[in-house]
């Protein structure tokens, strides 16, 4: 099976750095496009560590408010309003992030450069591409599946060859960020071809990890185990085990074999 995305962590600790790893963030690229989830401190200088570039960086889904994962956002949009690889960025999150980021660009020192958009992440389908083509579900692909060539509704004139390639099953991807356990995470989580999921405590801190609202490694494996997911990477690594984080991978281990532990700068294919 080809690979479909491919994920780069720019950070993987928790709320506090390490000289290790960054606070949260992670960029997908799929073919030509970019999309980050979270943008912790210091996301913009991960990006150039990691030497992806910010071209046709236009997404940014921000799970929640708390800083390790948004805080970012102020030094990001301001590169890009310098470097100016985009022409439209478009930021997803509740209203209240949303209004915090809005709240940064009146900090980045001039009108941004590009189309900055927000929009408010509801459940269900929040963003589609299928090759830019906007040709719709129904008869229009039969036809193209046809053999036949159709005018897509922007005008384009689109031939089969252009947007069909060897037939092959989709790719999922699922990414759990600030929670504690409970079981219906599996259902969300079914049968992914891989599972990003924050580790934020050992099994011993279980009681800790309840607290605060995260999850141990244990937790995250079962998730990915009784969701019978190919690969499991944990995430959003506390500080506390920075010395002993073998522990957590082990942990996981011993309940779903196919656990990683993500680590900063490391780049996978899904």
């Amino acid at each position: 099976m080809s690979e479909t995305f491919r994920i780069t962590f720019l950070g993987t600790s928790a709320a506090v750095p390490t000289t290790r790893r960054n606070v949260s963030a992670t960029l997908v690229a799929y073919q030509d496009l970019k999309w980050l989830i979270d943008c912790g401190e210091g996301t913009q200088r991960q990006i150039m560590r990691a030497n992806i570039g910010f071209k046709n960086l236009s997404r940014v889904v921000l799970s929640h408010e708390h800083l390790d994962h948004m805080l970012g956002m102020g030094g990001l949009l301001a590169t890009l309003n310098m470097l100016q690889p985009v022409e439209q960025v478009v930021v997803h999150g509740n209203p209240t992030v949303l209004e915090r980021v809005r709240q940064m660009t009146g900090y980045i020192g001039r009108t941004a450069q590009y189309d900055l958009q927000f929009q408010v992440l509801q459940e269900g389908l929040v963003f589609t591409h299928r090759q830019l083509v906007g040709i719709p579900n129904g008869p229009e692909r039969r036809r193209l599946l046809a053999g036949e060539s159709l005018q897509s509704p922007s005008g384009q004139l689109v031939h089969p060859d252009d947007v069909l390639g060897p037939e092959e099953p989709g790719k999922k991807l699922v990414y759990i960020s600030d929670t504690m356990y409970f079981p219906e995470l599996s259902s969300v989580a079914q049968g992914a071809d891989c599972l990003i999921s924050e580790a934020t405590f050992l099994h011993a801190d279980a009681a800790l990890a309840a607290e605060a609202g995260h999850m141990t490694a244990a937790q995250a494996a079962m998730v990915a185990r009784d969701a019978g997911v190919a690969r499991l990477y944990l995430n959003h690594v506390s500080q506390r085990y920075a010395q002993r984080e073998h522990l957590l991978l082990e942990e996981a281990r011993h309940i779903f074999a196919h656990t990683h532990l993500a680590n900063d700068l490391d780049t996978i294919g899904v």
